[in-house]
């Protein structure tokens, strides 16, 4: 199955996402006139306020479901406008659409900036090739990452010749760096970023390098 599917406002999401944003302005509301008195008070007032926006952004833009239009898994967390990177975990096809719709990503696919990604496994090579357009590369670019310590966060990447990573610690965090292959003509084609516990994630513009990646380390598009 390979086809364009539509992409439909969950109302019972929308609701839900409403009615937990306005508690939570509201809750920011009263502690703003009963606790607020200095930087730390007026700062836990906030919390809520920020998490209500965020629910009332969702709200808006982010009740949307659809049908995989790869293998017709349900997809939720949805825009009902314009959708790009959207991943789904039964198939660890991307798709993306506009308009209220969503078919599946060009397997040739090259982003503007770093959308197709995978978690960085304990130990890792990079595929053949520049992460943008496969040529030779030329030089490793560095990207990096902080993360708040989780147990034993320096087994999470493995640092070798191969995969050019570095992990450096500072109190309470890990900083991660990767050296990405790039050519002569490329760059700024991955990034990495925490995602929960000690884990980190990497993306790539390219759609092919990540599929690479995926299949020369055994793992898959997350």
């Amino acid at each position: 199955m390979a086809e364009m599917t539509k992409v439909k406002r969950n109302w019972k999401a929308t609701t839900g996402y409403l009615v937990g944003g306005l508690a939570a302005l509201g809750v920011s509301g009263l502690l703003f006139k009963t606790i607020a008195d200095g930087a730390i008070t007026i700062g836990i007032s906030l919390i809520p306020g920020i998490l209500g926006l965020i629910f009332l952004g969702m709200a808006f833009g982010g009740s949307g479901e659809a049908a995989c239009p790869s293998c017709g898994a349900p997809l939720g967390g949805l825009s009902t406008g314009n959708n790009d990177g959207v991943l789904c975990e039964k198939c660890h096809a991307f798709a993306e659409g506009k308009q209220g719709t969503l078919a599946p990503t060009d397997p040739n696919r090259v982003a503007d900036k770093p959308t197709f990604g995978a978690l960085l496994p304990a130990q890792y090579q990079w595929p053949n090739g520049c992460c943008v357009c496969g040529a030779p590369p030329t030089h490793g670019e560095k990207v990096r990452t902080r993360v708040q310590n989780q147990g034993s966060a320096l087994a999470l990447v493995g640092v070798s010749a191969a995969s050019g990573g570095a992990v450096s610690g500072a109190a309470g965090s890990t900083t991660f760096e990767v050296e990405v292959p790039h050519c002569g003509t490329h760059n700024d084609g991955a990034e990495i970023a925490a995602a929960g516990g000690n884990r980190v994630k990497i993306r790539f513009r390219s759609y092919p390098y990540l599929r690479a990646f995926c299949q020369q380390n055994g793992i898959t598009p997350a």
